[in-house]
């Protein structure tokens, strides 16, 4: 039994994996030390973990993870089963790095774009030859509300709206949803539209907490993947614990 942790901008999901089945998922918009011990105490089974972060966290989760199960930490540097083409790896984030580990274990041999629509929006490339190329990352739903209320004066902070749907704002609440959601939607339209015309028979798949709200409002046949990331750390987990030589 294997524990995945991934530590967001905004929120840290958990997944429990029996060999290549997620048979448990959590997320917390606070996640403790106490947290950590409640999922060792209901799944005393777990053998083996592995963390991604994009920033800090307490080294307390990391000193627990060490003396109850065989863990690991994706960091940059790593070798995983995807060839880097990216030119900064040491830049690259761990949640992308995972997400399109996960891709390539579910969508072997093919040309993919993930799309992660979080905090921020990434897009990553992974061609059929297994080599990540890289993408593009923008602001993601909530952070271009944000950035409208903090860099103006007199624009409010309202909170998204999944089911605004119009085009034309006849208010200035409905002049930022439009600009805002519609904005969005055609930005990712936009790009997929350009990975299409460049590569064929490409697998496009979207995962992320803004999924739900675009699998909805997206006219491009998309594929959903809502685990991706936790499914990749949990690829990637197994890779390391597989390695003859100590990686640490």
């Amino acid at each position: 039994m294997n524990l995945v942790i991934d530590i967001g901008n905004s929120r840290v999901k958990t997944g429990i994996f029996v060999k290549d089945k997620l048979v448990k998922n959590m997320a917390y918009d606070t996640f403790t030390l106490d947290d950590l011990k409640n999922i060792f105490k209901e799944n005393p089974g777990i053998k083996a973990s592995i963390i991604c972060s994009v920033k800090k966290y307490p080294v307390s989760i990391k000193t627990y993870l060490k003396s109850h199960s065989n863990f690991d930490e994706l960091i940059p540097g790593d070798t995983v089963s995807v060839k880097l083409g990216y030119k900064t790896p040491l830049t690259l984030g761990m949640d992308r790095l995972a997400a399109i580990s996960g891709a390539d274990f579910l969508h072997k041999k093919k040309n993919i774009l993930v799309i992660n629509a979080g905090t921020c929006i990434t897009y990553d490339f992974l061609d059929s030859k297994n080599i990540f190329h890289g993408g593009s990352i923008s602001p993601g739903l909530d952070m271009r509300y944000k950035a409208l209320n903090a860099f103006t004066d007199g624009l409010p902070l309202i909170k998204a709206d999944t089911n605004y749907k119009k085009l034309t704002g006849e208010t200035t609440e409905e002049s930022i949803k439009s600009g805002v959601q519609t904005g969005m939607v055609k930005e990712i339209e936009g790009i997929i539209r350009e990975y299409q015309s460049k590569y064929k028979n490409m697998e496009v798949i979207l995962t992320g907490g803004s999924a739900p709200w675009l699998l909805k409002s997206l006219k491009i046949k998309i594929k959903a993947e809502p685990y991706l990331v936790l499914t990749g750390l949990n690829v990637l987990l197994s890779l390391f614990q597989n390695q003859s030589t100590q990686r640490k």
